[in-house]
């Protein structure tokens, strides 16, 4: 059910109004053939308790499978983007940062997808998308004070990668997902990383769970885990488990990926305890780009939006999408 204050447009594939309600419209989205999409009179088409601005377009697929599709303007889309990805609380500078990653981030998308129903998705696979309930006058104003501005380097659009906490040290996205070095992200230090979440963390697996959690490696219970060695920013690049029935190598990123949220970056140690396994470890996500708690503790320092960009981003330029 899609639902509005006011009234409500359908429209089918051709543009050509199929449909009038008041407040709200019911359909079987199994049964659509073709998209159709709600515009609604006043701001915020309500589907399942959250609130979107835009349009609402119901995309049905080979599969049979239906599409939810929010089309919006990018600066009302970084309404609900930057208070998702930080607290809306934050210093105004580390928002304003934000508000331009976000921004670089979803232009980069747009010119990547080109072909594809929609640009980005609503999770953090590509960024935190809330809708209107998200929504705060502050990242509001922020959004506002920077619109239309991105971070290019040689006149185009940078991967803006974000992450939580780097634990100390950015890394290098070739790192993280193979490719070449970009020169704008070289790993640097965020020394104001200390003040944030996870900066500092730590888990203990016992040995049913490790077992369990690492048991497609095929090496029986395990007795050790051993760091055989480490990027350059320190992070854990390959793994030597031990079990009982064998020896496995694992690289950092898919022992990361089997043990979920127990490993929250990978800037870790690990040692078998009397109780399992002890991991301590520093910072959180994947390191690369700008770092949210890095941002908050260099605008608290009044380090201006510019100045912290400039930091995690090395020798770019900004420029303003102009209409």
């Amino acid at each position: 059910m899609i639902k509005a204050d006011g009234v409500i447009f359908v429209y089918d594939v051709n543009d050509l109004l199929i449909k009038r309600a008041y407040d709200a419209v019911s359909l079987d989205a199994k049964k659509l053939k073709a998209p159709i999409r709600f515009v609604a009179d006043n701001p915020g088409l309500e589907y399942k308790g959250r609130k979107f601005r835009g349009e609402i377009l119901l995309q049905p697929d080979k599969n049979g499978n239906v599409l939810l599709i929010n089309r919006v303007p990018l600066e009302e889309y970084l309404y609900s983007v930057v208070p998702s990805e930080v607290p809306a609380g934050w210093p105004t500078e580390a928002l304003k940062a934000q508000a331009i990653c976000s921004r670089t981030y979803a232009i980069r998308e747009i010119l990547n997808k080109k072909d594809t129903a929609y640009d980005v998705e609503s999770t953090v696979n590509s960024q935190a998308y809330s809708g209107m309930t998200k929504e705060n006058p502050r990242t509001t104003q922020a959004v506002r004070d920077t619109e239309g501005v991105l971070a290019v380097y040689e006149d185009d659009p940078i991967h803006m990668f974000f992450h939580s906490n780097s634990g100390g040290r950015t890394e290098t996205p070739d790192q993280v997902w193979g490719g070449k070095r970009l020169p704008y992200l070289e790993s640097v230090a965020s020394r104001f990383d200390e003040a944030g979440d996870n900066f500092v963390w730590k888990e203990i697996l016992n040995q049913d769970k490790m077992d369990q959690t690492l048991s497609s490696l095929g090496v029986g219970s395990i007795q050790s885990i051993q760091v055989l060695s480490r990027t350059p920013s320190g992070r854990v690049d390959l793994l030597e488990v031990i079990g009982k029935q064998g020896t496995s190598k694992i690289k950092g990123k898919e022992f990361r990926s089997l043990l979920g949220t127990s490993v929250k970056s990978l800037r870790f140690g690990i040692k078998r305890e009397s109780e399992g396994f002890l991991i301590k470890g520093m910072g959180a996500g994947h390191g690369v780009g700008l770092s949210q708690w890095g941002s908050f503790g260099m605008a608290k320092q009044n380090f201006t939006y510019a100045e912290i960009i400039r930091h995690y981003y090395q020798g770019i330029e900004f420029a303003r999408i102009t209409r």
